[in-house]
């Protein structure tokens, strides 16, 4: 792991799986807190500690995106980000070890800190109980990471010496009890408003620990509901057994509106009006729509409070700095969200399928384009002045160039008259097969329904398509843009591999659609169509590059049916918040045959399908392919689903914590 420095600290606090000795700050600790401004500088390290690799600055979002089964990287089962998207996560997969160590180390931080300010040694100031508020905000953030990913785990509530270092893995309801304790807490002192000014990071507000509240009793909700009324074996098996305090779903959901309501009453988030302005190459400092943001404006180096997720999500050489996108959507996704969406200005920032190439840390003027648009080979010719010195004249001559012409593969538009998606039976799901295309062309234009030229450009585009994307690469020819690139952290604004932009943790969007869930599964469907239709609202009335903001998509809904409504929010959440930092449980909460839509989406997606069993067919090459759930077929998918509820405790945490044993291991690993 990285070595982190913290202001006022003269070393690391080690981590709890490979402490030797008392760990303590090395500063004298009267001195440390003896007053406001020295307290505050400890506490931005806090605020540093998430915003490293192992947390919220690179490796939650990555593996959330790589977990959640609408991502593509790499195909190779011994590289961390493969083991995430294929399901195959071995217990000392290094990604697991970063996150888990990097959530331990800020919980250490964090009760060093409590204890100290807390403690009789310490000065008094009046912003000292806000601090300490702050503090158990961040341990309750960081305990909500574990449970989502791990469900119960080892709870670390005060600084850890050799005598407290083997600890138990505490159950489900113990950690969610915590969690809730903590923010709880918080609210009691934080601030009515979050604040940001210059001497000090990002501090949440009383309404960010009630939006957090209603989140986790949300979650729970969630997972309640997938026992009790889907009847989930998951949910019925493993998750009961872990968690035998489960209530009704109605329960959870109830308190979730409860501290919900909370969030409402202070009144102190709003959507941003713009949703290109969240997600524009230059994002904001400060907006009402962070109900927890992290501030890394002010570092770009390995320091703390740093921020690479423009390095590791977006297009190579499409930035003065190090850029990889190491995940990717994969095309089942971008098909489904462009056929479902349409003309969504989201799409623009979410996707990115078009750049231009920087060269020694300038933009040039080489477009390079990925999924879905392929380059056309042209001939084209211009005149250039000929000088004949045996007649002594001047001619003008053709000269004959070869160009190549983008062209857009795929029109996911809906359109009346002769257009190409009435040639797709589904839009979400566009076949580029080049024999029945041919034929269902042929048969339009028997029928007078679509031009002949406009027949045979569709054709042409389509048998492009078919050829670039529908084959597996050969070693010598693989193509990384086979698959184009999330485009919410794609910016200018950078230095080597890290870029200045805050880090927006959790927003009101996401708050306003658990609250949609929320009112929806406790049948209230007027107020459930409100929060959902402000987020729609927002986005149908954004703006795309152009600064057009007359958009049909997304359309305000209108359905109430509660069935209905409860499959619109779960898809809604996939795309508004892609890429960000719900993805695991977002895809899971529901349960495994929820999860299960999404894995044969990919399955089920024509383009797909094509290249793998292309793939199968021709001895593909191995990095440059396409998944294949469950396993390429060689696991039964409900062994397969369960074990990739919960990703595995680490060994090195076994190795080191003598409280436990096999048994405290997660199922299927």
């Amino acid at each position: 792991m990285k070595k982190i420095s913290i202001c006022l600290l003269s070393g690391l606090l080690l981590l709890s799986s490979c402490l030797d000795e008392d760990p303590r700050y090395m500063t004298d600790s009267s001195v440390v807190y003896s007053d406001e401004q020295s307290a505050q500088l400890v506490l931005n390290g806090l605020y540093g500690l998430m915003a490293v690799q192992g947390s919220f600055a690179q490796l939650l979002p990555e593996i959330n995106t790589e977990a959640s089964g609408l991502c593509w990287t790499s195909y190779n089962l011994s590289d961390n980000r493969c083991q995430y998207v294929n399901g195959q996560i071995p217990v000392d997969n290094e990604f697991n070890n970063l996150v888990w160590g990097a959530l331990y180390q800020a919980i250490e931080n964090c009760n060093s800190f409590i204890e100290n300010l807390e403690g009789p040694e310490s000065g008094q100031w009046e912003s000292k109980a806000n601090m300490i508020a702050q503090a158990k905000f961040l341990r309750g953030v960081c305990y909500y990471q574990l449970y989502t990913l791990y469900g119960g785990v080892p709870l670390r509530l005060e600084s850890t010496t050799t005598e407290n270092l083997n600890l138990p893995r505490a159950s489900r309801q113990e950690v969610i009890d915590q969690i809730e304790k903590d923010w709880l807490d918080a609210a009691e002192d934080l601030a009515d408003v979050s604040t940001l000014t210059s001497g000090a990071p990002t501090a949440p507000c009383k309404a960010s620990a009630y939006a957090y509240l209603a989140k986790l009793y949300w979650l729970m909700g969630s997972n309640a509901w997938a026992a009790q009324e889907e009847g989930d074996p998951w949910a019925t098996g493993v998750l009961a057994s872990s968690w035998p305090e489960m209530k009704s779903s109605t329960d959870y959901f109830t308190k979730a509106r409860e501290y919900g309501d909370s969030v409402f009453k202070y009144n102190v988030f709003d959507l941003e009006p713009d949703f290109r302005t969240l997600f524009g190459g230059n994002r904001l400092a400060m907006s009402d729509e962070f109900v927890f943001v992290v501030d890394a404006t002010m570092n770009t180096t390995e320091n703390v409070g740093y921020n690479s997720l423009h390095w590791t999500f977006s297009p190579q050489n499409c930035s003065p700095g190090e850029t990889w996108g190491r995940a990717q959507p994969s095309k089942a996704f971008y098909n489904w969200a462009h056929g479902t969406y349409q003309d969504d200005p989201r799409l623009e920032a979410t996707f990115v399928s078009q750049w231009y190439k920087y060269i020694n840390g300038a933009e040039s003027n080489e477009l390079q384009v990925a999924y879905p648009y392929v380059y056309r080979q042209t001939t084209v010719s211009h005149k250039e002045p000929y000088y004949d010195p045996e007649f002594d004249q001047w001619y003008e001559k053709d000269v004959f160039d070869t160009v190549y012409a983008i062209v857009a593969s795929i029109d996911y538009k809906i359109t009346d008259g002769k257009k190409g998606n009435m040639l797709y039976d589904d839009v979400t799901n566009p076949v580029c097969d080049t024999t029945s295309m041919r034929q269902r062309i042929d048969d339009l234009i028997a029928a007078g329904s679509l031009d002949r030229e406009v027949g045979d450009s569709l054709f042409t585009v389509d048998s492009l398509l078919m050829d670039a994307f529908c084959r597996t690469k050969g070693s010598d020819d693989w193509n990384i843009n086979d698959w184009s690139y999330f485009g919410k952290y794609m910016t200018t604004s950078c230095t080597g591999r890290y870029s200045d932009n805050n880090i927006y943790v959790y927003r009101y969007a996401d708050f306003l659609l658990l609250m949609a869930d929320v009112e929806n599964e406790l049948n209230n469907p007027t107020k459930a169509l409100e929060y959902l239709n402000k987020v729609l609202d927002r986005a149908r009335q954004s703006s795309d590059k152009d600064g057009n903001t007359n958009h049909v998509y997304p359309k305000a809904e209108t359905n109430a049916d509660k069935s209905y409504l409860r499959e619109r929010i779960f898809n809604e959440r996939l795309f508004e918040l892609v890429a960000e930092f719900d993805g695991f449980i977002d895809t899971r909460r529901r349960g495994i045959n929820w999860r299960k839509k999404i894995l044969e989406r990919n399955n089920n997606d024509f383009i797909t399908k094509s290249c793998y069993e292309y793939g199968v067919d021709n001895g593909y090459s191995s990095p440059w392919r396409e998944y294949w759930y469950p396993n390429d077929g060689a696991e039964d998918w409900e062994n397969y689903l369960i074990r990739n509820q919960q990703i595995p405790i680490p060994r090195m945490e076994f190795t080191n914590n003598g409280a436990l044993t096999s048994a405290d291991q997660n199922p299927g690993y």
